[in-house]
């Protein structure tokens, strides 16, 4: 077991699909060195899978497994960041007058409530300053990050039945885009177009060092190609997630055809891939309406589904812009042996966070 003062940083992303952990220590250079990197399956075959997230009585064993398997004492931990995910919760710029912490505070949950789904509760709203407005000298650009009391309290409720104290708990989409932000610049002309693939919803994000910060769920994931398998294969969840991860998605050739009665034509739906690709779209374009900007120098892809060729290569064809696999651990040091890297991206920036702890 590592002992109390060992000066662990923890990163857990507990997904709608997988959990992923990270564990490290503080390398060189401001670095991270990589101790253990573990990701569980959250759907195994015996449960089925729930597209509104699995529930505490699943996560609390896996937690308490994969602690066990990294020799970690979860009550002992110091350093522990974690994020919430899931529909309500929202991540946006604004921008406003200079006003005293007081004014501020009570300006911006104000604003929040405008962007965070209602589900009968209150907000729970945090925000950080991350600039002058270029525009308008009296102004300053802010940073808000809100989800509902409901959410938080059933995060940090599973985290208790693990023994768990988060020192820190972020949004999920803003936790992988630290992941980036740690080791790379923003460009100084244009945006960089962060797209995080998860189970049950897409988050793009759009950053640059001068334009607006922009946040935005799609609702296409991973789920939603598992699914198109097993509609037009006629197999099961397991077996369509297996087919998924080792013959691909099938963009080009998989094609999902509408109910059509004997003498009806039948209409080919829009494959999964295309729909994500349209609404993709539509946020670019609503970006460019909204901002005046639309230099998008490249796409960076987290999550699941980035180590797909043919989702690469769908996306360079249908924007004509590059786009990456972006590897989260590229800067970790000891982390050459770890699989599925992009997966990680959210528990990688969190552990990043906690660094600060």
């Amino acid at each position: 077991m590592f002992s109390l003062k060992s000066g662990l940083r923890v990163g857990l992303d507990i997904g709608s699909h997988a959990i992923k952990l990270v564990v490290a220590e503080k390398g060189s250079h401001g670095r991270l060195k990589l101790q253990k990197a573990l990701t569980r399956d959250i759907y195994t075959g015996q449960e089925k899978y729930d597209p509104d997230g699995p529930k505490k009585v699943t996560v609390v064993p896996l937690l308490l497994e994969m602690f066990q398997e990294v020799g970690v004492r979860p009550r002992r931990l110091a350093h522990l960041a974690t994020c919430v995910g899931g529909l309500n919760q929202a991540a946006k710029e604004i921008r406003t007058v200079q006003m005293s912490d007081e004014e501020m505070n009570s300006s911006i949950l104000q604003e929040a409530r405008k962007h965070v789904p209602l589900d009968g509760s209150e907000s729970v709203v945090d925000y950080q300053i991350i600039g002058e407005d270029p525009k308008e000298a009296d102004k300053v650009r802010v940073l808000v990050a809100a989800t509902t009391k409901r959410i938080f309290e059933a995060h940090l409720d599973m985290l208790r039945e693990a023994e768990l104290k988060p020192h820190l708990v972020d949004l999920e989409p803003l936790a992988a885009v630290n992941s980036y932000l740690g080791h790379n610049e923003l460009p100084d002309d244009g945006v960089v177009v962060f797209l995080n693939i998860g189970a049950r919803r897409t988050n793009l994000t759009l950053l640059g060092r001068k334009d607006m910060f922009f946040s935005r769920d799609l609702p296409i994931g991973g789920y939603a190609f598992t699914e198109e398998i097993m509609k037009k294969l006629g197999v099961k969840f397991e077996e369509a997630e297996e087919i998924k991860k080792t013959q691909g998605v099938g963009a080009k050739t998989m094609k999902v055809e509408s109910a059509a009665g004997p003498d009806s034509f039948a209409l080919a739906e829009k494959s999964a891939m295309e729909r994500l690709g349209d609404e993709i779209n539509r946020s670019l374009r609503y970006y460019v309406k909204e901002t005046g900007q639309s230099f998008f120098t490249h796409i960076e892809v987290v999550g699941g589904m980035a180590e797909s060729r043919e989702m690469i290569d769908f996306l360079t064809q249908k924007f004509s812009i590059d786009v990456r696999p972006f590897d989260p651990f590229a800067y970790v040091e000891g982390s050459q042996d770890v699989r599925h890297r992009s997966q990680f991206a959210a528990a990688v920036g969190l552990a990043t966070r906690a660094q600060s702890l």
